[in-house]
């Protein structure tokens, strides 16, 4: 396993770090970011000065390597399975750093996010086979800081919750958990206190990062009728939507393009996702705003408008919404078939936690349910790309490596029994 570990710093300390289109929005701290990338990068630099690019190289892959350690480490104490499983399992996990994504020698929020959701997850993992709160108390202190740096991971809010309402259940112990149900319950109030007081301190206005309501209103846009306009009451509301169809529908950007041209609809639509969103909405909203606004106020104005538009714009277009959502999830997963899969692995996980050496169960069933939940709420507001879906690429491999090593012990036992 240390061979892997030299091998992967080897290539990434070899590999320049490289700027992406966003980089820049965490080096310049721009307010449309959430807190936690900007603040580091900045602090990087703040302490190695011109040098801080390879010093954050440096520290990026460091903690890449430490939360595969830990990851790997921990689940083979509480699960049993050959070393060679355990070996492929490390090499998957590192796969990112070295392949497509390099998010070690990438300025990218994946870059602290990927090891902080290895760590929440064994985190979680542990509480739920040894049921001790310590656990679940760290995992809610990553997840803090992982939501303050990519809002996608809500969703182990919910599953933590039920996780503990499962354990306090089965061992009737509600009155000791209480202050975890709490703190579960307002963590996600207190990531959006966090986040506005930092919007304060950094760019003077108390809000949430400015970004969610231009990704909830795109897919909503995108299935959108030009009559649509007529379901707003508000006059800016109706120009600011007749502006924005107009060019979407000029470029061929929506689905009635696809449809006519002959297109397959969610290829059409992740294809076109960014230029609706980021090309179309928001600088029209910017360029309407910013004739009376200041450029920060003028991106709160879009976002709440946008924010505003998108509810009943997607009840008015329910059906063609649910269908691109459905499409764009299973796109997520490559083939609706692999959603199927995976359905039927957290199904069967689930059936089986209440067996004897339970925690390959209780792994399958909760692994399954955060890649199922990943993909879901990343469907809602986004195109389902890898950059957004890759965190969870291991499970699969995981699952296959944990069953293959079962029938493998109970092949072994039957031939003994036999001899």
């Amino acid at each position: 396993m240390s061979t892997l570990f030299c091998v992967v710093a080897i290539l990434v300390l070899t590999t320049p770090i490289a700027l992406q289109p966003d980089s820049l929005g965490y080096i310049d701290i721009w307010f449309n970011r959430t807190p936690m990338y900007p603040l580091f990068v900045n602090a990087v630099e703040a302490i190695f000065g011109d040098y801080y690019k390879p010093a954050l190289k440096v520290l990026q892959l460091l903690l890449g390597l430490a939360s595969v350690w830990f990851f790997v480490n921990q689940l083979r104490k509480h699960i049993s399975l050959q070393a060679f499983w355990y070996l492929l399992l490390t090499g998957i996990l590192l796969i990112p750093y070295v392949y497509n994504h390099k998010i070690a020698n990438n300025i990218l929020t994946e870059a602290i996010a990927y090891p902080l959701y290895l760590l929440i997850t064994i985190h979680f993992l542990l509480f739920f086979f040894k049921e001790r709160t310590k656990h679940l108390s760290y995992a809610l202190i990553f997840l803090f800081l992982l939501l303050l740096t990519r809002k996608q991971f809500l969703y182990f809010v919910p599953i933590g919750l039920v996780i503990l309402f499962w354990i306090s259940y089965k061992s009737k112990t509600f009155k000791n958990h209480i202050l975890h149900f709490i703190v579960l319950v307002l963590l996600p109030f207190l990531v959006s206190l966090t986040d506005s007081t930092y919007h304060k301190i950094v760019h003077g206005h108390f809000t949430n990062t400015p970004w969610t309501g231009i990704h909830l209103l795109a897919p909503a846009m995108y299935v959108a009728d030009k009559d649509d306009a007529s379901i707003y009451t508000s006059e800016e509301e109706k120009a600011y939507f007749n502006t924005i169809y107009a060019e979407i529908e000029e470029n061929n950007f929506n689905e009635a393009a696809a449809i006519s041209e002959g297109q397959d609809v969610i290829s059409h639509y992740i294809a076109n996702f960014a230029k609706i969103a980021n090309g179309t909405i928001y600088p029209i909203g910017k360029a309407r705003y910013e004739k009376e606004l200041s450029e920060d106020d003028a991106l709160i104005k879009v976002d709440e408008t946008t924010t505003a538009m998108a509810t009943p714009l997607i009840k008015d277009n329910f059906k063609k919404w649910l269908s691109l959502y459905i499409k764009n999830f299973s796109y997520g997963f490559e083939n609706s078939k692999y959603v199927l899969l995976f359905v039927i692995l957290f199904l069967f996980g689930i059936s089986k936690i209440n067996v004897s050496n339970t925690n390959r169960f209780k792994a399958i069933a909760f692994v399954t349910c955060i890649t199922l939940s990943n993909i879901a709420i990343v469907a809602v507001g986004m195109h389902t790309l890898k950059r957004f879906t890759f965190y969870n690429d291991w499970v699969p491999f995981f699952v296959i490596f944990i069953l293959l090593n079962s029938i493998s012990i109970h092949y072994m036992s039957q031939r003994k029994s036999h001899q």
